[in-house]
């Protein structure tokens, strides 16, 4: 990579949330070149901003020459948060950006699902209620709004990864991207990226659940990850929190009614094509063959929640 922000990250992995993108990052953060710092998404340029650009850099160490740094932040684009990605690009104009993309629909229902039975933010009882009350889940993976403005603030600076390869071929795909900016590839065995992965779990009592939440909202959470490391916080984690029993994303759509069922259908169609598009013109530029990985399909869905659960 030519330039470098002083500040702001040189590897970017912006989305979509549940899309492999701790998978991503795990296998990337093994890498002595590249520096995750102190937390996978550090939502500096969505939720915490005011906290300013010294609490930014404190999350990574000290500036070093071939040191680059990675924010994982799916948050940077999340509807909510529209200026994200342009406050990313003007901090850090040179950056590399990841965005990962999955069936829109099992997207839709995994981040339902990851809301509804990990945070505890979701009251709606099912995808059809949640989807009744806005539409967030839908929003975040409608790839036809989202593509375009990624390729106008990054350019050629953007590469878009579908979900099945990183399921199917993650090597490869690091590989990509370590070429992508210029990184000779880390010697050494295989990343632990099972640890990372972000399963749909529950915590085994409220109590603990709560605790979590306000170690999160007033920052002791980076706090503590700092002091003990990322591999304890991971065993601290699995020790509090279980697999849970979840539906498919055919069970989770049955919620829906008619009027829902033809939205998503026509979100469907439109993010395939767009992410089709891209894909052809991406693998043409960069000698990849990805497309394969995003073959359209005439049926709603045909996949369960496959990140969030080996079988039900």
């Amino acid at each position: 990579m030519a330039e470098r922000s002083a500040m702001g990250p040189d590897l970017v992995i912006a989305g979509a949330a549940r899309c492999g993108t701790s998978t991503l990052a795990a296998h990337l953060a093994r890498h002595p070149n590249i520096d995750m710092g102190m937390v996978k998404e550090p939502n500096y340029f969505s939720r915490y901003l005011e906290l300013g650009p010294e609490w930014y850099d404190g999350l990574f160490a000290k500036r070093t020459a071939g040191l680059l740094r990675l924010d994982g932040s799916t948050s940077y684009t999340y509807p909510q948060f529209p200026n994200a990605l342009a406050r990313l690009a003007e901090a850090s104009p040179h950056a590399f950006v990841v965005y990962s993309v999955r069936d829109p629909l099992a997207r839709a229902v995994s981040h339902y699902l990851y809301y509804r039975h990990y945070f505890r933010r979701e009251p709606a009882n099912d995808f059809g209620e949640a989807l009744r009350t806005g539409s967030y889940y839908t929003d975040v993976g409608d790839y036809a709004y989202w593509l375009p403005r990624l390729r106008e603030l990054f350019a050629s600076r953007l590469l878009v990864v579908p979900f099945g390869a990183v399921t199917q071929s993650c090597e490869d795909v690091v590989s990509a991207i370590y070429h992508a900016i210029d990184l000779p590839p880390p010697t050494g065995g295989e990343a632990n990226v099972e640890a990372h992965q972000n399963n749909v779990v529950e915590f085994r009592a409220e109590s603990v659940r709560l605790a979590v939440r306000s170690l999160r909202r007033n920052g002791t959470y980076l706090r503590i990850r700092s002091a003990v490391g990322p591999h304890r916080v991971r065993r601290l984690r699995s020790m509090v929190t279980r697999r849970t029993v979840l539906p498919t994303v055919e069970e989770a759509l049955a919620s829906c009614d008619e009027q829902q069922l033809k939205a998503l259908r026509a979100l469907q169609t439109q993010c395939r094509w767009a992410v089709q598009t891209h894909l052809i013109e991406q693998d043409a530029r960069r000698g990849l063959d990805w497309s394969r990985y995003w073959a359209p399909s005439d049926t709603l869905t045909g996949r369960s929640t496959d990140e969030d659960q080996e079988s039900k």
